[in-house]
């Protein structure tokens, strides 16, 4: 139980046996029957307990770390010539695997979000000068659940730099207009100004001051070192400890309380961090179906002697992936110039909001073209087009359609799957 730490902790060592009855209703419950932890991998003292229980079977689920970290469960297995298979399953709010279209349990945290979202939109149109701050734990998660709510004015993330100043200008905008602003902003992002921030807080002695306008439960984020831990720095990063002080979120939630008093605006500041409430909500209908489509590949593959594998979804085909294959390919994250993240920029109808030289207008075709002023960004784009039409932009002949711009890198790849879904390869012939 507890992840990692049912294999070390001696209190956690008290394992859970899963039998029909005791799993029959829990895909509808919220939360883990088993327990999560953000503890390390002690490979050696796993495979220890591995090897005392008799266990030849494990099933790991997690994000891409995790896979990591069961990926060397394994060969350790291989290498002590264990006969163990070890399985794989990507569970993770951040839903970032390589070559996976979704991670269990996704769609369902991110209703959450769109209802924490919806919550908070509704406070912050009671109050006069509303400005709601909802910190969700990653990118993909913010892209979709801003637009699946409609509801946020602007989107934040970890991958697309933004002024703090231009962001509350635009903030202003949107109360003047109706009343209200809701900004979501993901969990690490503007680390670089966060830093700097605290490091300025510590110089003036504030480092331990009460937040402005909130409780310190509102402001436990990823980022930032716990200050008085009473253990190791070590100790506190493995066992989920090392992570209480100022984040991002109330660095938003202070700077937009100062800037709207030296404008001499009246607004009210809320800082809503949902990941508990998010965690605890029952799996929806299409997360049930696809965990229970999972795990039973899952067991068949262990079945089978199938070792070192992922089950996942890719391409709306369910495969065995092997574990090299995720663990050595970078994780997804998300691009300023990517189709989501355009789609996203269309929900919201936020500008840019880096500084002025710097911002970046992002048409319909993908392409990113550089706005200072309107009449600068048009004269861009028309030196852009011609440096196209005479062949300066690298092209490559299309017997269809005439010149059009190089694939990408990522269109030559090629992977091995072994396709789990007997019946759609027979209906396919």
């Amino acid at each position: 139980r507890f992840g990692w730490r049912g294999f070390t902790d001696a209190a956690a060592k008290d394992w859970l046996e899963l039998t029909p009855d005791r799993v029959a209703n829990i895909h509808k419950d919220g939360g883990s029957i088993l327990g999560y932890s953000a503890d390390g991998c002690q490979v050696e003292q796993v495979l220890q307990v591995l090897e005392e229980r008799g266990i030849n079977q494990l099933f790991v689920l997690g994000n891409v770390e995790t896979c990591r970290s069961a990926s060397d469960v394994q060969l350790g297995a291989i290498a002590k010539k264990m006969k163990l298979s070890v399985v794989f399953i990507p569970k993770s709010i951040e839903n970032n695997f390589p070559f996976i279209d979704k991670c269990i349990g996704f769609d369902t945290v991110v209703q959450g979000a769109v209802d924490a979202i919806h919550r908070v939109q509704v406070a912050a149109s009671s109050v006069q000068g509303g400005i709601g701050i909802i910190k969700l734990g990653s990118g993909f998660m913010c892209l979709h659940a801003v637009m699946a709510s409609g509801d946020a004015d602007v989107c934040l993330l970890k991958a697309v730099p933004f002024e703090p100043k231009i962001v509350m200008e635009y903030v202003g905008k949107c109360i003047k207009g109706k009343g209200y602003a809701i900004i979501v902003v993901e969990d690490g992002a503007a680390a670089e100004l966060v830093t700097k921030w605290r490091e300025k807080l510590a110089q003036d002695g504030g480092i331990s001051r009460n937040p402005v306008g909130g409780s310190m439960d509102e402001c436990v984020g990823k980022l930032v070192p716990r200050v008085h831990s009473g253990s190791s720095l070590a100790e506190d990063r493995q066992y989920g400890r090392g992570t209480e002080s100022f984040d991002v979120g109330q660095y938003l939630k202070e700077f937009a309380i100062e800037y709207f008093q030296q404008q001499g605006q009246q607004v009210t500041v809320r800082l809503s961090t949902p990941e508990w409430y998010i965690r605890s909500m029952p799996a929806f209908a299409s997360d049930r179906i696809f965990c229970n489509i999972v795990a039973s590949a899952a067991v068949h593959a262990a079945f089978a002697g199938i070792m070192h594998t992922v089950v996942g979804r890719v391409n709306q085909r369910y495969v065995y992936i092997p574990m090299s294959i995720i663990t050595e390919k970078n994780k997804p994250i998300v691009r300023e110039t990517s189709r989501m993240y355009n789609r996203m920029i269309r929900a919201t109808g936020q500008p840019s909001f880096q500084r002025l030289g710097h911002a970046k207008l992002i048409t319909g075709r993908g392409d990113v073209r550089r706005a200072f002023t309107p009449e600068q960004g048009l004269a861009e784009m028309a030196r852009d087009e011609q440096r196209y039409n005479t062949g300066a932009v690298p092209v490559v002949e299309s017997a269809s359609n005439g010149p059009t711009m190089p694939p990408p890198s990522s269109c030559r790849q090629s992977m091995e799957l072994l396709d789990v879904d007997h019946q759609a390869t027979e209906a396919n012939g």
